[in-house]
């Protein structure tokens, strides 16, 4: 059967549908990512803890590193929320991309089933040709 004049788009739609589940599953890893070293500062800054008693200087070191932790939180957390919002785009992108290609697919499905009717409509009638000629032959 000849080829659908949808089949170079599905392809292409198809590409681009690998590329948007690809960049998903990239996005994925690094909401993963994110949220591992925001668990992995919170957990950081449990073990921490002041002194309760030596110099005054261990102290004020050991608060220096707990508002650094902090501010390391804090920076995981941006990363986290930076993360879901690119995760979101991707799983976007690709949800349209999945449509795209659906629409294309089901175009090229459906072209193929109408050149399939006229094939078997184009061959009913040659088979009743076929059958009439020989009719024809046999009662002559």
């Amino acid at each position: 059967m000849s080829k659908s004049r949808y089949e170079p788009l599905v392809k292409l739609k198809k590409k681009a549908l690998d590329g948007a589940e690809r960049s998903l599953i990239s996005a994925n890893n690094a909401l993963s990512a994110a949220s591992d070293n925001l668990n992995r500062a919170y957990e950081e800054l449990a073990r921490m803890a002041l002194p309760n008693k030596g110099s005054v200087g261990a102290f004020a070191q050991a608060a220096a590193m707990i508002h650094v932790q902090h501010q390391s939180i804090e920076a995981a957390k941006v990363e986290l929320n930076s993360a879901k919002q690119h995760q979101s785009l991707m799983r976007e992108k690709f949800k349209a991309a999945m449509i795209d290609y659906e629409k294309f697919k089901y175009l090229e499905v459906h072209e193929m089933n109408e050149k399939l009717k006229r094939l078997k409509v184009q061959e009913a009638k040659f088979l009743d040709e076929i059958g009439t000629m020989t009719f024809k032959r046999e009662t002559a």
